[in-house]
């Protein structure tokens, strides 16, 4: 879902709000939208990257624009050169405990004794090692759902970490798709490095390169999108007409304020609301095909 490339030189942005809420997370909202890729809470607001290539006025326009109103808003910014992004990424990344009973760590971390489900991911910024918290609530739900069996297609699947515990769980076959080739290439080494193959050979869990476009003429029981507002507005109908009547979707990596408009558009493909749970101001919603 959401992948810094190591070789592409990047605009950082840290931005000061009082009050940080709900001003962050409309900002967050605002520059997701023109082109900034990653973001980072900070106590004081928020860290944002933008690609260099794609860095100009338009995309500054929520920053430029911003209604002080709202709240006080100061920014700086400088520029980082093309670097190993996997090594500043993993000198942070801490493993994480969910539910008291699914640990996700890193291959150099020491294992969390007593943990039901231990992931160990190596995310390469690819997005999805549990600390935000639209994957911990994806997790948190999978955790309560019966999935032996049960077919399941990750879209965005980023480091594969959804899919991967799914499969723990007992869920066959299960799918992840991606649009970045780094993602794929990440979630395709971690399935690797927690799942058996099947008793054929075969990974226990397929990741392939593409979107939507990749969902006709498949059925599932359960999709898995953590993506953002747009895609899923989006690719709703697709992931509808994926779906085994019955079938259930699970959407994350959108707001708590986002919630109303996703769940009118589900509607409208013939989606039944079942539920949601939010963190953070941070939302998942769960529908049903009637």
């Amino acid at each position: 879902m959401r992948v810094i490339n190591n070789h592409v030189d990047y605009y950082e942005y840290t931005i000061e709000l009082k009050p940080r809420m709900p001003a962050a997370d409309l900002l967050v909202t605002e520059l997701a939208e023109t082109g900034f890729e990653s973001f980072e809470d900070t106590p004081s607001g928020f860290k944002a990257w933008i690609p260099a290539d794609v860095h100009n006025e338009a995309a500054l326009a929520p920053l430029t624009n911003w209604d002080q109103a709202i709240a006080q808003l100061l920014f700086t910014q400088r520029i980082i050169p093309g670097q190993n992004w996997n090594s500043a990424w993993e000198s942070n990344f801490q493993p994480v405990v969910i539910a008291g009973i699914c640990s996700i760590r890193a291959p150099f971390h020491d294992p969390v004794p007593e943990m039901e489900y231990e992931l160990v991911i190596a995310p390469q910024m690819s997005f999805g090692t549990g600390h935000h918290e639209t994957t911990a609530l994806m997790v948190e739900k999978l955790l309560t759902m019966q999935l032996a069996g049960v077919s399941i297609m990750d879209m965005g699947c980023g480091t594969g970490v959804l899919g991967i515990l799914a499969a723990m769980r007992g869920a066959s076959p299960v799918s992840g798709i991606d649009t970045e080739d780094n993602a794929v290439e990440n979630a395709r080494e971690n399935v690797n490095r927690n799942l058996p193959p099947r008793a054929d050979g075969s990974p226990a869990m397929t990741v392939e390169k593409g979107d939507e476009r990749l969902l006709p003429g498949t059925r599932f029981q359960l999709i898995l999108a953590n993506i953002n507002k747009n895609v899923l507005k989006h690719s709703l109908p697709a992931y509808t007409d994926a779906l085994l009547p019955g079938g259930e979707l699970l959407l994350s990596g959108f707001f708590v304020t986002d919630e109303n408009e996703l769940k009118e558009r589900a509607a409208t493909c013939g989606l039944t609301f079942a539920g949601n749970a939010s963190k953070n101001n941070w939302s998942l919603l769960h529908f049903i095909k009637t």
